[in-house]
């Protein structure tokens, strides 16, 4: 399904960003924090609540995080406000709540928007092949995705942006040196609220929980079980982002769903087509689409496939 098939509203959209697209809104990106920040206030407020605001709370709460997940990929273009000052400040805060530090993050998500298309030299799918897996393993992979355990997620951020080894292949001296000290501020950070806080920890636990597995979702949607080329260690270039989006997933969802809780993280194609656009402009721009699927049709489909063959094996179906 194209977007241009799709329920997506295309009608004003251009086919490239012209100069106003490209100018970055510091009001266009504080109209989006107002929900984020109320979901948290809201749930950090009623910690201490009855059990109906208590649960409300973890529900906006598992929101929230969840948005911060996905504001953090807006910080890290720097694409969100007009300053790299203010892209940095909000990113590290988010970076925070999300446990991703901020600038392995920045510097791996590069790495990313480079070698997309190219399976195993983008390091956040270099590992993404079935054939590492035990049986024990794929049965808990099995289990895990069809009933929402987030481990995913975790081993995405535990297994990408904090292991050492991955860092130190992929990135300079010098930025592995920084990586290394953005990791060891943040868990210091952490062991103090362990200490200080941790009776508020364990109350958000269940609004990390189902954010975690809404991430799931957000990042195996955009790029797993694509067909992409491996490069078997032969020496290629990168693809061209126009190239990318081929290699890449949009959702189609209700406009101020895509807008205001998902910011147009599920125009993925376009995003990786001009990946310095701000996420407010991306619903103007249109691209060439092969992979727009309605959300609820997809993620139906999805959890129904065994976890293994939906996450570490890829297709040319173009049906999901």
């Amino acid at each position: 399904m194209s977007l241009e098939n799709s329920t997506f509203d295309t009608s004003a959209a251009i086919s490239s960003p012209t100069r106003s697209l490209i100018v970055k809104s510091d009001w266009a990106a504080a109209k989006r924090l107002i929900l984020p920040i109320a979901f948290g206030v809201f749930c950090f407020l009623n910690l201490s609540s009855g059990w109906i605001l208590y649960s409300l709370g973890q529900i906006l709460g598992a929101v929230f995080f969840a948005q911060c997940f996905i504001l953090l990929h807006e910080f890290g273009h720097d694409s969100f406000f007009k300053t790299r000052y203010l892209n940095t400040v909000f990113g590290q805060i988010a970076s925070f709540l999300v446990f991703l530090p901020f600038h392995n993050w920045k510097k791996i998500h590069a790495l990313h928007h480079k070698w997309t298309g190219w399976r195993d030299l983008d390091p956040t799918t270099e590992k993404t092949f079935d054939g590492r897996f035990g049986t024990i393993q794929r049965q808990v992979i099995h289990f895990c995705w069809k009933y929402h355990v987030p481990i995913f997620t975790l081993g995405y951020r535990l297994g990408i942006y904090w292991k050492l080894e991955k860092l130190k292949r992929h990135l300079s001296p010098r930025d592995y040196f920084a990586c290394q000290l953005n990791m060891a501020a943040m868990v210091i950070v952490y062991i103090g609220l362990i200490f200080f806080a941790g009776d508020t920890l364990l109350r958000i636990l269940p609004a990390l929980y189902f954010s975690w597995a809404i991430c799931d979702v957000v990042s195996l949607s955009q790029h797993s079980h694509i067909e992409m080329p491996v490069s078997n260690g032969i020496a290629v270039q990168p693809l061209k982002y126009r190239e990318q989006a081929q290699y890449s997933r949009s959702l189609i969802l209700p406009s101020a769903i895509g807008e205001y809780f998902y910011f147009n993280m599920n125009f993925h194609e376009a995003h990786h087509h001009y990946p310095g656009l701000p996420c407010y402009h991306l619903p103007k721009v249109q691209v060439p689409s092969k992979n727009a699927y309605p959300f609820w049709p997809w993620l139906k489909k999805v959890k129904s496939m065994p976890g293994v063959v939906f996450i570490f094996t890829t297709s040319k179906d173009r049906d999901f």
